[in-house]
C-alpha cells in the first residue's frame, strides 16, 4: 500500500521529531545512563501522575506486574521512586518520586519543551494556533478510543 501525501508528511514530521528528540537526549548522558527506555517511561508515568499504585504504572505501559514491580523495585533502590504502603488497603502500594527522580522528570520534560520550542517558533501566529488545535483533536481522538488505531 502506497502512503499518502499526508502520511508521507506526518511520517516526516515524526521523523523530525524522533531525531531531534534522540539529539537533545544524547546530550544528557545522564538520563541515558541513570535509566533505560522502559525506566523512563515509567518516570514519565509517575511524574505525571505525582502518585500511583504500582498497577497504575504497569496499565499505562502495557507491562504484566512482575515486569513493573522489578522496575520499580531497581529505581526504588536508586533513590528515583519510593514506595509508600496505602493505609487502607494493604495489598496496595502507591509510587511516587523522590529527589533523585524529581530531577531526572525535570530533565525529560525540558527535551518536550525544547521540541515544542523548536517546531512552534517557525511557525507565525495563525500557523501555531491552527498546529496546537490539530495536536489538542488529535491527543483527543488517541485517548478517547485509547489507542491510535
Amino acid at each position: 500500500m502506497k502512503p499518502t501525501k499526508e502520511s508521507e508528511k506526518l511520517g516526516k514530521l515524526i521523523d523530525h521529531i524522533v531525531a531531534r528528540y534522540q539529539e537533545i537526549e544524547s546530550t544528557l548522558p545522564l538520563l541515558s545512563r541513570e535509566l533505560s527506555h522502559s525506566e523512563r517511561k515509567a518516570l514519565k508515568v509517575v511524574a505525571s501522575a505525582g502518585r500511583i499504585p504500582i498497577g497504575g504504572i504497569g496499565k499505562a505501559l502495557n507491562l504484566p506486574a512482575s515486569t513493573t514491580t522489578w522496575i520499580v523495585g531497581g529505581l526504588v533502590k536508586r533513590g528515583i521512586f519510593q514506595r509508600t504502603p496505602d493505609e487502607s488497603d494493604r495489598r496496595k502500594v502507591w509510587v511516587e518520586l523522590a529527589g533523585k527522580g524529581e530531577a531526572l522528570a525535570r530533565l525529560i520534560e525540558r527535551i518536550s519543551d525544547r521540541i515544542a520550542s523548536d517546531l512552534l517558533l517557525k511557525l507565525d501566529q495563525e500557523k501555531r494556533e491552527i498546529f496546537v488545535e490539530l495536536v489538542t483533536a488529535a491527543i483527543d481522538r488517541i485517548e478517547e478510543t485509547g489507542s491510535l488505531k
